[in-house]
């Protein structure tokens, strides 16, 4: 039997003991995550033979940018000899691994202690081999759980949150119903509940007050608890949030009637999600004002929110690489510049991907170099 077959066989038999729908979050969960079957413990994700591209794939960019992000935090926390860096779904490790390759060469001291947080442990073996190669010296643990609380923290994360399982829900009738996963024949289908929900979602009044009459959409509960374990681990430091998403408002807005969940498999997206549950991808934008209220509620400050082209834009290390590839004008020179179009552009992964900053324990202050870029007001 195949690993996309058994994977069903397990849901099925979640789906009948449930009485015969799941809440689509715990599909979600057993889509992505389920032990030896899910889709990020399985299949080879990353890259252009994987089923998508993420910014650190397309060369050094990000990176770069990260990198500068990182000694101005580092500056602010006050230039400490002991000092941790952390990063969450780190996926393939390239970015890590490029990220100290770029700091080392910083005026700064380096990291006593560098961690890789990530949930599959096929991704766990293949960072491991990855480290050895480049000789790093990273700490990979499967959770924050692992982490002992510390000063002097810089997190940071790359298309994370969006692959927290969501729940979803039907608004109709002037009530919200949650949407479940049930069977139709062999097949996996969508299914409404009975009963209104007890507890709506924290939607804002006067967006729901503007929406047709049957409107579908999901929220994220994952984010308070992602939230409270980085305000657990971080007794002071920085937090860089690098993802796809939208403001509250942007996010329900009157005419984004079918939410935002997409599945990716091949490089291609499609609104069929509950389609073979292992072997695509399940995404969801993120609602950045959630987040910002999640974080705020155990004590992480939000400093920043733009663009990920604006970052870009402005990063002193990316200006830099851009004027010397230009003035090289090769091919390599302009593949890769290529890559930096397309993550800098608003057409390509430039605005709709954005960069939230947050700090914890310490007096800080928003990149200086960032300052006229930020519109954390609309959150």
């Amino acid at each position: 039997m195949s690993e996309e077959n058994r994977l069903t066989d397990i849901i099925h038999q979640r789906i009948d003991s449930a009485g015969g729908s799941l809440p689509f979050a715990q599909f979600m969960q057993a889509a992505l995550y389920e032990p030896g079957l899910g889709y990020y413990d399985t299949k080879t994700v990353f890259g252009e033979q994987g089923d998508f591209v993420t910014a650190s794939e397309l060369g050094p960019w990000l990176s770069l940018a990260m990198a500068d992000l990182v000694f101005d935090a580092w500056q602010q926390m006050g230039e400490p000899k002991q000092w941790t860096l952390i990063e969450q779904g780190s996926g393939s490790g390239q970015q890590m691994a490029a990220l100290l390759d770029i700091l080392s060469q910083f005026s700064m001291h380096q990291a006593v202690a560098v961690i890789s947080v990530e949930h599959c442990s096929q991704l766990r073996e293949r960072q491991s081999q990855l480290f050895a190669e480049r000789g790093l010296d990273v700490r990979l643990v499967p959770s924050l759980d692992e982490i002992d609380a510390a000063e002097h923290v810089i997190y940071y994360s790359n298309e994370l949150p969006d692959a927290f399982p969501v729940s979803c829900f039907h608004y109709k009738n002037g009530n919200f119903f949650e949407r479940s996963v049930a069977m139709q024949g062999n097949e996996f289908c969508w299914s409404d509940a009975d009963e209104p929900m007890q507890q709506a979602p924290d939607i804002a009044p006067e967006l729901i007050e503007n929406w047709p009459d049957s409107y579908k959409s999901e929220w994220n509960p994952a984010l308070n608890g992602w939230q409270k374990q980085l305000s657990r681990v971080i007794k002071s430091g920085f937090i860089f949030t690098v993802d796809y998403g939208y403001s509250h408002q942007e996010y329900y807005r009157q005419a984004r009637v079918e939410g935002t969940l997409l599945a990716h498999i091949g490089q291609t997206a499609t609104d069929e999600v509950l389609t073979l549950p292992g072997s695509s991808d399940i995404t969801a934008h993120v609602d950045f004002s959630a987040l910002v209220k999640a974080g705020s509620e155990c004590d992480l400050r939000a400093l920043l929110w733009m663009s990920q082209g604006g970052w870009l834009a402005q990063s002193p290390s990316v200006q830099s690489l851009i004027q010397s590839l230009a003035a090289q004008n090769d091919a390599v020179s302009m593949h890769l510049l290529a890559h930096a179009k397309r993550m800098l552009m608003p057409y390509g992964m430039g605005e709709v991907f954005k960069l939230l900053v947050q700090s914890k324990g310490i007096e800080a202050r928003k990149p200086a170099y960032l300052n006229q870029f930020d519109h954390l007001d609309v959150l």
